[in-house]
């Protein structure tokens, strides 16, 4: 973090729960975090829109550890209470300390929200009820289904080859799968296997390289399980086709150009109404 100070970022963003690992930071990590933008003397913009959605480990809302860190915390509806159309959001600034005070930041925030296309009224009118209902054994439930998928997926994740994971997930409803681009033919990049996958089985992941996470796909939870199941079975089937046992090199193995590929993924997940990953439609006949 201190490294990439130097570059004079005018804040730190913290994920948590994370997407698209699904990590929940732990408290003493946050006041980690905390005490170098303290030092660095940058405010904290905390997206949170997974807020609450762990399997059991409590969730922590970095402005609970703050101090006199300027906070912005980012929450939504679209993710927390299974409404991605809705796309309503919101902003709240903790400024114990009042850091901020002569910034302008509040009235540049009042500002962009008056100029920006927003939620329409009916929705927005029903904010206040949404918040102050207890859904708690709603969201437990949800929880369990999202967790029976995270642990599916990464049980099916241990018996192909080629693929694994670096740690369980914790929470949100992601996991996020690392791929050995030397071992599966024709896939030199995470976005290659994704594009070659979707071409061929109709599952559709989105590439680690959209985080910045090149080597990496990441898997949706949120679909019923047998739906999950058949997407994980056309997945093995793709490894085992692709699947090289000695692969140190490029001789023999298939890189498609520019040229050759019929599609490119972002335009083929934009056309679906977004990157969230799905299982599409009968894969084409061989």
């Amino acid at each position: 973090v201190r490294q990439l100070a130097a570059a004079s970022p005018p804040a730190i963003l913290i994920n948590n729960p994370s997407n698209p690992c699904g990590a929940v930071y732990s408290r003493e990590h946050l006041e980690d975090v905390v005490a170098i933008a303290k030092e660095l003397k940058l405010p904290l913009v905390a997206d949170e829109v997974y807020a609450g959605m762990t399997f059991g480990k409590r969730f922590v809302p970095l402005a609970e550890v703050a101090d006199s860190v300027p906070v912005f915390s980012v929450g939504a509806l679209s993710k927390r209470w299974l409404v991605p159309g809705w796309r309503l959001g919101w902003v709240c600034v903790h400024d114990s300390h009042d850091t901020l005070q002569g910034s302008g930041v509040r009235v540049a925030i009042n500002s962009l929200c008056q100029i920006s296309l927003g939620p329409s009224v009916p929705l927005q009118a029903a904010v206040p009820t949404i918040l102050a209902t207890d859904d708690s054994t709603w969201l437990a439930e949800i929880m369990g289904s999202l967790r029976e998928g995270a642990e599916f997926s990464a049980h099916r994740v241990s018996n192909i080859k080629g693929l694994s994971t670096v740690t369980p997930p914790e929470g949100a409803m992601y996991v996020l799968v690392r791929v050995d681009l030397d071992a599966f033919r024709g896939c030199t990049t995470d976005t290659l296997f994704a594009e070659e996958l979707l071409a061929e089985e109709s599952v559709l992941v989105l590439p680690g390289e959209c985080f910045k996470a090149s080597g990496f796909i990441r898997i949706v939870t949120t679909v019923p399980l047998d739906v999950l199941q058949a997407a994980w079975d056309r997945i093995e089937d793709f490894c085992g086709r692709r699947y090289v046992e000695t692969a140190s090199t490029d001789e023999g193995r298939l890189v498609l150009s520019e040229g050759q590929r019929q599609f490119g993924l972002p335009r083929v997940a934009s056309d679906l109404g977004g990157h969230e990953g799905l299982l599409l439609k009968p894969p084409p006949a061989r």
